[in-house]
């Protein structure tokens, strides 16, 4: 029971500090923002973009001091066919550093199979599958939030932005992920480039976020 009691005090305690780093988008041209969750919307020439930081996705895998997250919403409303590349978005911090992104095949490789048994600092871990099993089963019933020690590495495939076409009217959405610790930024910024557009060109889409401490 006690040791129950510590497992849920911490993820409570991560939960919390989590909350520490706030990223809040900076206005654009063309764009909207939408205060209630931190996400802008940008439309140019019949194309909707909308993003937003999901740092929680990354605590979720304890991931949050080394890979930082963007939810990517594309509405294509033009007449034709409309791609972006797995490397048409890249990431520039404050000091004008690239990031470039990261494939769910090597964000796997970095989540620990067996996570949710010992978890970062300060090392309190579950040392009985009947402890995890007793605290999960509380934490379902006593609170809606999501509880961290619980890993699903096949969700960073079912939650990646998909490649392939996206077709007249339709919209797609997925993650986003880049390896990048936002404790040490004060700023930065997701650049979009559609399919056909060089890189030594502006990009399509520019989203400027702002981190606060």
């Amino acid at each position: 029971m006690i040791r129950s009691v510590i497992v849920l005090l911490f993820v409570s305690l991560l939960s919390l500090t989590g909350c520490a780093l706030k990223v809040v988008p900076q206005p654009v041209a063309s764009g909207q923002i939408n205060e209630k969750d931190n996400s802008q919307t940008v439309t140019k020439n019949g194309i909707a973009i909308t993003v937003r930081n999901d740092q929680r996705e990354m605590m979720s895998y304890n991931l949050d001091e080394t890979v930082t997250s963007f939810l990517v919403t594309v509405t294509n409303g033009t007449g034709k066919e409309l791609s972006i590349p797995s490397d048409g978005f890249l990431l520039i911090d404050n000091a004008n550093h690239q990031h470039n992104p990261l494939t769910p095949d090597k964000l796997k490789e970095m989540v620990s199979k067996d996570s949710y048994y010992l978890m970062p600092y300060p090392y309190v871990g579950f040392y009985y599958m009947e402890d995890y099993e007793r605290a999960y089963s509380n934490a379902v019933i006593g609170s809606q939030q999501p509880y961290y020690y619980e890993v699903y590495p096949q969700d960073i495939y079912t939650n990646a932005f998909p490649n392939g076409t996206i077709i007249p009217k339709s919209t797609v959405s997925g993650q986003v992920y880049f390896m990048a610790d936002l404790a040490n930024m004060t700023g930065m910024k997701l650049l979009i480039y559609l399919k056909g557009t060089t890189k030594s060109a502006q990009p399509d889409f520019t989203f400027p976020f702002a981190i606060k401490k």
